[in-house]
This record gives structure tokens, sequence and C-alpha cells, in this order.
């Protein structure tokens, strides 16, 4: 399993700098997640499912040039970050955030 304060909790990008990482509602940066994938203290994309981002960071893996074996394992990860753990619950927290 990924470390929360390493990598994103939604995609899996690498956390290394400030830059990185996304922000709460009052400007105070998470360790959680990326700068894409939420903002303002929500998601970025309600819409995201965990299909959807699986597919996402396949491609991007094979964009990178990354062997499509090794770009599928890398993509199964994502069923074990924070956000797609336990769905319904963040999902609430994006929606609740927005409609304030």
């Amino acid at each position: 399993m990924f470390k929360s304060k390493t990598v994103c909790q939604s995609c899996g990008s690498p956390l290394r700098k400030d830059s990185d990482k996304g922000r709460e509602r009052n400007g105070v940066i998470t360790e959680t997640y990326c700068r894409r994938c939420y903002q303002l203290g929500g998601f970025t994309d309600l819409q995201m499912t965990v299909e959807k981002m699986h597919e996402i960071i396949r491609l991007k893996m094979t964009e990178l040039r990354f062997p499509r074996f090794l770009a599928d394992k890398l993509a199964d990860n994502v069923y074990k970050l924070k956000r797609w753990a336990n769905p319904l619950q963040e999902d609430v927290k994006s929606f609740s955030n927005i409609s304030r």
C-alpha cells in the first residue's frame, strides 16, 4: 500500500514538493492529494471513478514507455489508495465542500 505522505491518495502521483500538493478550502496544503486531483477542499473531478483513474494511470505509464505488463501492474495500485478504499465517504466530502 502507498504511504499517504509519499503519493497522492487519488492518482498515485508523487508528492515531492508543496507545489505538487492540493489545497484545502482555507488554502492550507494537504499532504494527502495532489493539486490535479484536489483543490479548494474537494476533488477536481466529481465524475471520476476508480475504473477511469485506473485507465488514466495505465495510459500515462504506457505513454512514459513503461512495458505494458508493468503499466498494468502499477495501475492496479489505484485500488489501494485512500480515495478509492471508501469512495462514498470521499465523494460526500467533495460534494459538501462544493455546495457551501
